[in-house]
This record gives structure tokens, C-alpha cells and sequence, in this order.
């Protein structure tokens, strides 16, 4: 045991105590007093069932609980009633160049996506905001302890606790002059320890990266300038990402006069890991282990799904496992991030896939020739209970009610990876999204300050409703015309699912293990799988313009200075439409169908095969069981 220190002349101004023996092989690693270790690397180990908490207002997939009001929340004795054993607060954390202070809630990280960190927390946490300031300075004294409370309840069963850096669409250090020194990493750890008493309690064992990508334009809902196109984006290595590319997105609208009209945005390409982020991630776990922490990874799946490390393979992504020796140890001795960490969970249900399919040599790296369950298919088909929302220029967005949609692996837009059904063959072609006569919505070009449509785009809304019901003889679907989708796990490159055609059951995901043993023990990976509320169902209704439902609980209800408790994002749905009633113009909707792969499993209840329990959570972003 030995004591790291940052000196201020010949003074020691912050320390942490360095343990012996704190990496090494499963179950041998040796923690700091009071940390509990996740249950694979303990002596006795057991399985990991990993979830993901945080408050609702961290982002969509914990909104759909408010329809429950105050019942929707989960509490520590409801969380105890579950599997559950490993918990990561995920919060909207920007550490960025920070190495201390990062603990900010209300922080608007303006260099990624715009996204404040979170005032709730969980279990009892609230930082409460000046009267009159939406945003500023806050106060949470009042709560820690409940908060405190709480989390010694759930800690004082084994359970691990820890705090997630970052997550989709949080900045992270991308450019060579943000790697950090050894003074900075020592830096973060005194920090964590320090917020660790004094905010948790002393009842948080680590920390989370989640860093995946983010976009300086900023990228909230409905008002998202970030995207990705494979041939403006795909060629482009991780270091001309981080410096910034930019291009014109074209899409269809209609103008006030009725005519279709051409509208172009900027849009900026997903920044993603680059080897300065490594470094960064590398050194702090490096400290954070010397001090007997937890650390563990959630890399995306385009960033690690090989054992390949050859750095000259810039477009093949896989960061992870290129860039993870550092020279960041004592002294600058070099160390690996996959040694150092203590669990890694793929994220084997990302949608976006860094145009590794359009890079890659194997023509069949992302063809769908999976082979689903019944009740999982590619292409799903829920006429009553599917919903996607668009956007088309920023805050033009709506909500569209298509009958099929491809929800998993397939691509759908003019040029993607589709059987042709004339060859039978994969190959890169059209592949529309919906069927052809519900494509007959077009987004109309702009709306007024009240954000009400032009009354010529408005009547061919309501006319092609009628029309559709009708010919078909049902409640309207539509789906907008042009609209485009990328392809989705699983997908074989990175996110493989369990069985190919003319291949043996769990061929591809044993292959991509394989290749991944050769960088990291396999009894440190866990594969996750998102589990989504996908069964709750809101109320929605649209009323001058039949084409645009919305929620009908009032955004006054959602919106500060509403306590976090009476949130209201949503209304329980009571009316769904029907070829009867349709022009009451009031549907059911499950605002995450358009978001999850699986319309089967949802976070209402458990998932034995995939170990992954529910509960209407209190805002968890995502449910990931953890294999060991």
C-alpha cells in the first residue's frame, strides 16, 4: 500500500491510497474497504444482472412511466425485489476535460448535443433550482439523506453500485491536445472519491464509461442536427470525425402553395472514439483500479467486435481493442485497458453501424439472413400497436403510424442491403420502409408560431387519410415519403443474432467471441440486449391536421418547475382508433416500438433467457443483463 499525491510546491494538496493486487485474473482482485465488487470477479462469483437507472428527464425511454404518475416510480424495496444485482446511474455525466468538478447537475454540455446533466437521481436524489431559474445553481442538501438512506439499503446486500460516465450524445475527449497527464487522472480519482462520501453516501463502488459518440450541433428531440450518411461520413477516420465534418441533407416538403419543395439542413457526422479518447479512458482506469475501484466498459458494437488491432484499418472502427495499450501506468509504463477493466458489456443492440457494412470486404457482413423467432422478426408487423416518430428539418417533426416496419437488422431506403427478390441474392438496392400506399404523407415545409401546418399541406394530410380509409377499409396508417432508416442489430459484423441460415446455431457469435479472446478474457464480457417499455401504451390524438397526433398530456406537465414526482410526460392511453371511430382522431401509441428491436420483451417483465428483469422502472434508459 502506497499513497499517490499531487504536490503544490512541496505540499501533498490531494492523495489517494494505491492498493497491491487490485487487477489480475478473475476473482483474485483485490478492492478497496467498503467497494462491492461485481459479482463475477468476487471469490464466490455469480451471474451479473446489470440495469441501467436514471431519472426521467435523462431521456424518452424512462418517459413512458409517468402515465403510472407517482406509481410508475421504482423504489429501493421494489428494486430488491428483483434479480438485480449491479446498478449504473446514468445521468448525462460530461467529464470532457474535466477532471474534477464533472459531478455538475444542470451542467448544459454544449459541446455535446446540448444535454444537461440531470437534476434527479434515482432513490431519492433532487438538486433543487433557484425559484424563477429554469436552470442554474442548485441545492441538494434537502435530499441526500433519503438518497443516502437508500442506497444503503440497496448496497448492503451485495449489490454494485456505479456511476456512468457520459452516454450517447455526451462530448468526450476526441482531439490530441485533450489527452490528459498523470496529475489529471490522479485528479479524477480524489474527486471520485470525494463525491463518493458526500454526495453517495459512500455507497458508490465505481464508475461506467458509456462513451460512445456525440455531435457538436446539437441533438436533442425533435431538434437534432447529428447524423450519418456512409458516403458524407463513412470514409472519414475517427480523428477527421473529431475535427468536424459537415453536409447538406436534402428531404421532400411541401410549401404553402401546395407544390413539393426541396429543403435542405447542415447536418454534422457523429463524432466518434478516437485513440485521444482511449488514452483518457485508459489513464483513469489505470488510477480508479490502483485505488480498488470499479471500472467497466459499454462500448458500442462497431467499437469493439474483433481481435484485430492493426491501427492502419482506420475505417473498420473497433477502437477499443486498436487503441487500449497506453502509456499512462506509473512512470508512463505502458498498460491495457481490457487487462485493467473489470467487465466489458457489448452493446449488441446498437442501431448505428459506422458504415461498417458499406466498408466492409464480406458481402454478407450485414445481410439479414438471420433466422428469428416467430416472435422476433426482422420485419414486424403490428398494425395497433406500432408508432415511429420523424423529424425531418430542426423542430419539424411528427409521429407517423405505419402497419410493418423493419425493426431489426434491415435497412429500408433506396440503396441498402435487401435480398433481391428477382435473384434471390443479398446485394445493395431499394428496400422501401413501409408499404408504398401508406407513403402518401409528406411533410409539409414549415408552421407558424404556433406550430400549426399551412392549410394546403394540412388538406393533402387529411385527404390521403381518407382516401387510404377508404380503400382499405381500416384506421389510417401512413409513413412519411422519402423517410429513410439505417441498418440495425443484429447484424453479423458486430452484433450477430443467434442463428444464420446454412449455418449452425450460434456460429457467427461464437466466431466473434473468438476473434475478441484473443485481447481480453472472455469471462469479463457480458453481452447486453435493450429492453424497452414497448407494452405501455399512451394516449395520443391529432386535431387540425389528421396527420399529426401528439401526446395529449399537456407539456406544462413536464416542464420545470413541475416536482420531479408529478412529471406527466404521458397520458394512459383509454381510446385506440378503429375503422369506426377514426375520425375522433384518438390512437394508442407505444412511444418506444420505433426505438427497440423486440416488441416481445419489455421491462414489465422478466426475461429469463437473457437474464434481464423488469419493473416499470423509475426512468431506467436501458435494462442490460450481464452474461459472466
Amino acid at each position: 500500500m502506497r499513497t499517490i499525491c499531487i504536490l503544490a510546491g512541496l505540499a501533498c494538496i490531494s492523495a489517494y491510497t494505491v492498493l497491491e493486487g487490485t487487477t489480475g485474473a478473475i476473482g483474485t482482485r483485490v478492492y478497496a474497504e467498503g467497494v462491492n465488487p461485481p459479482a463475477h470477479q468476487r471469490a464466490d462469483p455469480k451471474k451479473v444482472v446489470w440495469a441501467y437507472v436514471g431519472p426521467q428527464t435523462q431521456g424518452a425511454f424512462g418517459q413512458v412511466y409517468s402515465v403510472d404518475g407517482k406509481d410508475g416510480l421504482v423504489t429501493a424495496d421494489d428494486l430488491l425485489n428483483t434479480p438485480v444485482n449491479h446498478i449504473a446511474f446514468i445521468l448525462n455525466i460530461d467529464v470532457g476535460n474535466s477532471s474534477k468538478g464533472w459531478f455538475a447537475p444542470g451542467k448544459n454540455n454544449t459541446g455535446g448535443c446540448g444535454q444537461y446533466q440531470t437534476y434527479d437521481i434515482p432513490f431519492g436524489y433532487e438538486c433543487k433550482r433557484p425559484d424563477g431559474q429554469p436552470h442554474g445553481e442548485c441545492d441538494d442538501s434537502a435530499s441526500l439523506s433519503k438518497f443516502q438512506g437508500n442506497l444503503k439499503k440497496l448496497h448492503d446486500t451485495g449489490m454494485t453500485i456505479t456511476l456512468t460516465l457520459g452516454s450517447w450524445c455526451t462530448q468526450l475527449p476526441v482531439k490530441e491536445g485533450e489527452a490528459w497527464t498523470a496529475n489529471q487522472f490522479t485528479e479524477f480519482v480524489d474527486y471520485f472519491e470525494e463525491i463518493k462520501k458526500e454526495k453517495f453516501g459512500g455507497y458508490l463502488d465505481g464508475i461506467d464509461f458509456d462513451w460512445e459518440g456525440f455531435c457538436s450541433e446539437g441533438c436533442l428531440q425533435g431538434t437534432c442536427a447529428c447524423g450519418w450518411d456512409d458516403k458524407e461520413c463513412g470514409l472519414k477516420t475517427a480523428d477527421e470525425l473529431a475535427a468536424g465534418v459537415y453536409w447538406q441533407v436534402s428531404n421532400k416538403a411541401m410549401d404553402a402553395s401546395g407544390n413539393i419543395v426541396t429543403q435542405t439542413d447542415r447536418y454534422q457526422c457523429w463524432v466518434l472514439p478516437t485513440k485521444h479518447t482511449i488514452q483518457v479512458m485508459t489513464g483513469i482506469t489505470y488510477a480508479m483500479k490502483q485505488a480498488g475501484h470499479v471500472v467497466t466498459l459499454v462500448p458500442m458494437s462497431t467499437s469493439m467486435y474483433s481481435g484485430d488491432d492493426d491501427v492502419s484499418k482506420t475505417l473498420s472502427r473497433n477502437d477499443y481493442v486498436k487503441y487500449r495499450k497506453q502509456n499512462v501506468g506509473s512512470g508512463g509504463a505502458e498498460v491495457d485497458l481490457l487487462e485493467l477493466t473489470d467487465g466489458v458489456l457489448l452493446q449488441w443492440y446498437s442501431g448505428f453501424d459506422a458504415a461498417l457494412c458499406r466498408n466492409s470486404d464480406d458481402p454478407m457482413a450485414c445481410a439479414c439472413d438471420n433466422m428469428p423467432a416467430d416472435d422476433y422478426p426482422n420485419v414486424v408487423d403490428a398494425a395497433k400497436t406500432l408508432h415511429y416518430p420523424w423529424q425531418t428539418q430542426w423542430n419539424l417533426t411528427g409521429n407517423s403510424f405505419p402497419t410493418t416496419f423493419p425493426l431489426r437488422c434491415q435497412a429500408c431506403g433506396k440503396n441498402v442491403m435487401r435480398k433481391d427478390n428477382a435473384t434471390g441474392k443479398w446485394s445493395w438496392g431499394e428496400y422501401p420502409c413501409t408499404p408504398k400506399d401508406e407513403q402518401y404523407y409528406t411533410p409539409c415545409a414549415h408552421r407558424d408560431a404556433l406550430g400549426a401546418n399551412d392549410p394546403a399541406c394540412v388538406a393533402s394530410h387529411n385527404n390521403g387519410e381518407e382516401k387510404y380509409v377508404a380503400a382499405k377499409k381500416t384506421e389510417p396508417h401512413w409513413f412519411p415519403k422519402g423517410m429513410e432508416i439505417s441498418s440495425k442489430c443484429p447484424r453479423g459484423i458486430d452484433c450477430p443474432d443467434w442463428r444464420y441460415e446454412g449455418e449452425k446455431p450460434y456460429a457467427r457469435q461464437i466466431k466473434l467471441l473468438k476473434s475478441l479472446s484473443s485481447v481480453i478474457d472472455l469471462g469479463k464480457i457480458a453481452i447486453g440486449f435493450e429492453t424497452l417499455g414497448t407494452d405501455v401504451l399512451v394516449q395520443m390524438q391529432a386535431y387540425q391536421d389528421h396527420g399529426l397526433p401528439w401526446s395529449t398530456s399537456n407539456p406544462k406537465k413536464h416542464q420545470w418547475p413541475v416536482p420531479y414526482e408529478d412529471l406527466k410526460f404521458y397520458e394512459k392511453c383509454t381510446q385506440n382508433m378503429t375503422v369506426d371511430n377514426y375520425k375522433q382522431e384518438k390512437r394508442c401509441a407505444p412511444p418506444l416500438a420505433g426505438s427497440s428491436g423486440d416488441l416481445s420483451s419489455t421491462t414489465r417483465r422478466s426475461s429469463a433467457s437473457e437474464g434481464c428483469q423488469g419493473a416499470a422502472w423509475q426512468g431506467p434508459q436501458r435494462c442490460r443483463p450481464l452474461h459472466s
